[in-house]
């Protein structure tokens, strides 16, 4: 699979300018293949220039990612299994899949073979439509029903542990070396396991949380941010959430007005980038040094359609928003870019 992309290398060489935002419009990654449905999948090969993009068509593409003609690789067809979540794994060998079913899939790029898994043993959910994979490629995280969190083999697929939180399942994430994951419940609660001992070490409230929707860790382990129902975006110290049950956060990004279903912090942990769905342009990208929102992107001409889902590339060189029209939008963040060139 490796060959069909070049490998992403190197690195930023200076700090992110605080004032504006070098960001350029270039052609869609599926400018070749538009999507027949909303682009409810979208993310960057952890190690190669290629994207993938899924969603309620039922389809996966691949496509080798140069900000020019972003051609196709694959196209794989899952009959009658609508796609709401699709990562890459660690390794990037694989692709797993999963919608509003009980089961869910695993498309292997080397082999070229998808593989159906069959529910997970022990668990009667209904269904399996949202998980997120560990840093270190050994796990697979559903979110489940009343507050389960269900651990499952990356590599063989199969249940290993679970967690249970009070109240829902909004949110998680792992932390940059997987000992750690934090779960955001709807309660505005957020609490913090021991992946190895599967047991809660911590727990603290969002302050000002309603209803929590996503949380986020960044790459250096600096920062926590909760984006919530109000659209209010909570950025903390991670140290201070580690010993305060009330912590106050460093800023409440409140540029947002609708709820938060999409939150990412860059690889350098200078940027965090949030958006809502139910709202068109409502993306912002957030200067991780100073706390404050780039005011020049998105502009008023950007016409970016309501964003189903946002990734931002390993190096920082290109940010993806997929939109409810079915198209994958491509922007090159140029000081990222530039640098890598380097």
């Amino acid at each position: 699979f490796l060959p069909t992309g070049q490998l992403l290398c190197g690195s930023a060489h200076h700090r992110l300018p605080l004032s504006l935002l070098d960001v350029k419009r270039v052609r869609d990654i599926n400018r070749s293949k538009r999507a027949q449905a909303a682009v409810k999948c979208l993310e960057f090969h952890p190690t190669a220039s290629v994207a993938l993009t899924a969603g309620w068509h039922k389809t996966l593409d691949l496509f080798q990612v140069d900000g020019e003609a972003n051609q196709k690789l694959q196209s794989v067809h899952v009959q009658d299994f609508p796609i709401s979540t699709a990562h890459f794994t660690g390794d990037g060998t694989e692709v797993v899949m999963s919608g509003e079913r009980k089961s869910y899939y695993v498309y292997d790029m080397i082999a070229g073979k998808i593989t159906r898994i069959c529910g997970i043993r022990g668990r009667k959910e209904r269904k399996y439509s949202t998980f997120t994979v560990s840093p270190d490629n050994k796990f697979l995280a559903f979110l489940g029903k009343d507050g389960y969190i269900i651990f499952v083999s990356n590599k063989t697929k199969q249940w290993v542990g679970e967690l249970k939180m009070n109240g829902e399942v909004g949110g998680v994430a792992f932390t940059p070396d997987s000992q750690h994951l934090l779960s955001y419940g709807t309660d505005g609660q957020v609490y913090v396991w021991d992946v190895a001992s599967r047991q809660c070490v911590h727990r603290f409230t969002d302050e000002g949380c309603v209803v929590g929707r996503r949380v986020g860790v960044s790459p250096d382990g600096q920062f926590v941010a909760c984006g919530s129902e109000s659209g209010i975006v909570n950025v903390y110290e991670r140290s201070e959430v580690m010993a305060k049950e009330s912590p106050k956060p460093l800023r409440a990004v409140m540029n947002l007005t609708t709820a938060v279903d999409h939150l990412q912090f860059n690889s350098t942990s200078e940027i965090l980038a949030v958006a809502s769905s139910a709202k068109k342009d409502a993306v912002k990208m957030v200067h991780l040094s100073s706390l404050t929102v780039f005011s020049n992107w998105p502009h008023v001409h950007s016409r970016l359609g309501r964003p189903t889902s946002l990734h931002l590339s390993p190096l920082s060189r290109y940010l993806a928003l997929g939109n409810e029209r079915g198209k994958a939008l491509l922007f090159r963040l140029n000081h990222y870019h530039q640098a890598s060139q380097n």
